[in-house]
């Protein structure tokens, strides 16, 4: 058989093999684009601290609880002392005092009532992160490091979001105790 039969011989039987495959193909590629968007929330929250302060720690280290991934802080975690021109933390690294006032940790998790849930579209999220203010209109305080997530990608922020709408519901009010926080300044 002549080369030149061969080789077209050999383009049409691909040709027909990719337009029999080419749904399974655009099928297959679709499906990992969603999931990916929840693997690179789950690198991104993993990479910039998230477990840090929101993931109630095993007894005794900083080892996020995984029963209580980024759940905030635990109720039975008591805020800090305040003293004047230091920054204190409780030992789980969940509630703050600084010059600033006091702040504890937010639950991240998608619970209803305590958590991400209802109060939080993506849309919520994304202006959340690029203002430094809650839907509530209440800032967003440090140590929540505000002036670096203005700068992330909101493909970036999304992800983060996705990945988070997929973590276990905890129902943990990390607020119960205390006085409700000052609105945010214009």
């Amino acid at each position: 058989m002549a080369p030149m039969k061969m080789l077209t011989r050999s383009a049409a039987a691909f040709a027909v093999l990719l337009v029999a495959f080419a749904p399974a193909i655009v099928c297959a590629q679709s499906a990992p684009a969603a999931e990916s968007a929840v693997e690179r929330g789950r690198y991104l929250v993993g990479i910039t601290g998230c477990h840090d302060c929101h993931s109630p720690k095993i007894p005794g280290g900083m080892k996020p609880d995984p029963s209580r991934i980024l759940s905030g802080r635990p109720q039975t975690t008591k805020v800090p002392s305040a003293m004047a021109g230091e920054v204190h933390a409780s030992e789980d690294f969940t509630a703050f005092t600084g010059g600033w006032g006091a702040t504890v940790a937010s639950n991240l998790t998608p619970d209803p009532a305590t958590g991400l849930g209802l109060r939080y579209t993506e849309a919520k999220f994304l202006q959340t992160m690029r203002t430094g203010k809650k839907p509530e209109g209440v800032a967003v305080m440090p140590p929540m490091p505000v002036d670096v997530y203005v700068n992330m990608k909101d493909e970036d922020l999304k992800a983060i979001f996705a990945y988070l709408k997929t973590i276990k519901p905890i129902r943990n009010a990390v607020r119960a105790g205390l006085p409700p926080p000052a609105p945010a300044k214009p």
